[in-house]
């Protein structure tokens, strides 16, 4: 699998399993919602090795989401979006993609925004 067919397998489960708010891309214009709740991928890749046991390729990335909700709404949707977001990718397996446990950091608020990020390590062999 290449490095373009590994960013279209991702955005595309997110794509297929989140209906719930907008989504930005990675370099793609996005107009931010008006005090609407919404989301940004982005796939962050990292170490590339051969394995030990068969000499294959493997790459190792982080898919990290990062979830915006409007500021002074408590933190009760934004944690129930933070389960489904996690949800999408924790411990699945697609297209020669492994996730690993999503975790989930609270960053805090900037502008109008609350903002919480979801970091879900991932593999996948060439």
């Amino acid at each position: 699998m290449s490095f373009a067919n590994e960013r279209t397998s991702i955005e595309s489960r997110l794509n297929s399993n989140w209906t719930t708010t907008t989504i930005q891309w990675e370099n793609v214009d996005f107009d931010t919602p008006n005090n609407a709740p919404w989301v940004r991928l982005s796939i962050l890749n990292g170490d590339s090795d051969y394995r030990a046991i068969d000499s294959k390729k493997v790459h190792l990335g982080l898919i990290v989401i990062q979830l915006f909700t409007p500021i002074n709404t408590g933190t009760a949707t934004a944690k129930g979006y933070v389960d489904a977001l996690a949800a999408i990718f924790d411990d699945q397996s697609f297209d020669d993609v492994v996730c690993g446990v999503a975790s989930m950091a609270n960053v805090g608020t900037s502008d109008i925004w609350y903002q919480i990020n979801i970091t879900i390590p991932y593999r996948r062999d060439a």
